[in-house]
């Protein structure tokens, strides 16, 4: 196991150095030296090979690694972002890119196991922070409590331990189906380890698990509605504008998720916040509704004693009052009529319960991307 003292890393990489810099200040106001050390590194023609100076500079307790995307300016030929992006990889460390100079020189979107940067400085700040303080909670409470490499049985199991809530590791099991088939290097520091002579000692198999479940994690479960809601699931949950999401964390601050990565945003446990509308939609519980997301509404109107805002939405007989899900490409409020959206598809995880594809939108694409 890595050492108790040892202080975990950040390595920043960027061939500006007013940019490097900047973003390293921004970070040491959100993490106290004594919590974390960052490193930095600007490429250069008169650094060693490359990947030589990369190497020299993550180990173990390298929680983090954040690269520009076009790496070049100083001198170095051929050396980008995603080149940083396949080492890190290779070595099962999270990694997240940007393009500060060209923001559109990569998509919005990552890949499973890796991370996007805002590229606003100050956004970047606080979404690094809050990506290696969750990497770094799994990592902890795994080296923590070393049974949950052997006593487990799947993955699912032992996130549902992590998060405290071992009741929904079948919720959690259906984002983890063909992890390997979204990261060729994963697969292959797995067929390293079967290697008698590769055997793995308990670090790597720490590494390799907080890889993967923090990606899934951060990347899959909180950005997909199932059994955790981000803010605009919420509001979409209770047929409102995402407008209303201060007067609803008041509402369902009991329910608040708190776990790994809770820092980049405002999460809920569904089954609190049906436990919450439970309780105070008991004064509706002789009214009918046409379904949870018009129930839903009404309660959240109760609890704050005033109409909830509408949302935008033109189709007969919802004024932007209707919801219950969210769509994840057109980030609007949808419920499950057949004119407003359809059920996931192979483009949504299993366990994104609460994940539907707006109708205008899929009839759009479904013919050819098969959504």
């Amino acid at each position: 196991m890595t050492k108790a003292g040892d202080i975990p890393s950040i390595l920043l990489v960027d061939d500006t150095r007013d940019l490097l810099e900047g973003l390293a200040e921004g970070l040491s106001k959100l993490l106290p030296k004594e919590v974390v050390e960052i490193r930095q590194w600007m490429p250069s023609s008169n650094d060693d090979t490359p990947q030589e100076v990369f190497d020299s500079k993550v180990d173990l307790n390298t929680i983090l690694v954040v690269t520009d995307y076009d790496l070049t300016s100083q001198g170095v030929k051929g050396l980008f972002g995603l080149t940083i992006v396949g080492w890190c990889q290779k070595r099962s460390i999270p990694v997240g890119d940007f393009s500060r100079g060209n923001a559109t020189a990569l998509p919005k979107e990552p890949n499973l196991f890796e991370l996007r940067i805002p590229t606003a400085e100050a956004d970047a700040a606080n979404f690094i922070a809050a990506a290696f303080s969750g990497f770094l909670a799994i990592r902890d409470a795994i080296t923590g409590d070393p049974d949950l490499l052997t006593s487990k049985r799947s993955l699912a199991s032992v996130l549902a331990a992590l998060l405290e809530r071992p009741h929904l590791d079948n919720q959690f099991a259906l984002y983890m189906t063909r992890i390997g088939a979204s990261n060729s290097s994963l697969v292959q520091r797995l067929r390293d380890f079967a290697d008698p002579a590769e055997s793995p000692d308990d670090n790597d198999k720490v590494q390799v698990l907080t890889y993967v479940l923090g990606h899934v994690l951060l990347n899959s479960i909180l950005k997909f509605p199932g059994p955790i809601l981000s803010q605009r699931a919420l509001c979409a949950y209770l047929g409102t504008a995402e407008t209303e999401a201060s007067a609803l964390k008041e509402v369902f601050a009991g329910a608040s998720y708190s776990g790994p990565f809770s820092g980049s945003g405002d999460y809920y446990w569904r089954e609190d916040v049906d436990l919450i509308l439970d309780e105070k939609g008991e004064a509706l519980r002789d009214r009918s509704f046409e379904d949870f997301g018009d129930m839903n509404r009404a309660i959240g109107e109760l609890a704050l004693g005033r109409e909830l805002a509408t949302h935008v939405c033109e189709r007969d007989g919802c004024g932007g009052k209707k919801g219950g899900f969210v769509c994840p490409f057109t980030h609007r409020p949808v419920c499950q009529r057949a004119d407003c959206s359809v059920a996931a598809s192979s483009w949504i995880p299993q366990g994104a319960q609460l994940s539907r594809v707006e109708r205008d939108f899929y009839d759009e694409w479904a013919p050819l991307l098969g959504l």
